[in-house]
């Protein structure tokens, strides 16, 4: 699933089911790759009020991480 985000910090997520692989876009042109996220973190993403405020508390540090590009 993709979705594009209209965030100050975040341009798009892309989530995996299968894999719970999360891939986030950020405006800086940056890419990483998030593993073992469960499906609701996902969703509380997108749907945050503000995605960067919730990336931060939530995700930033808290999951393996692998930077794409």
């Amino acid at each position: 699933m993709r979705v594009l985000l209209n965030s100050t910090n975040i341009a798009e997520v892309r989530y995996h089911s299968s894999a719970a692989l999360m891939e986030i876009s950020f405006q800086s042109g940056h890419i990483y790759h998030y593993s073992n996220i469960p499906k609701h973190v996902f969703q509380e993403l997108i749907q945050a009020r503000s995605a960067g405020r919730y990336y931060n508390m939530n995700i930033r540090g808290k999951y393996s991480s692998m930077r794409w590009i």
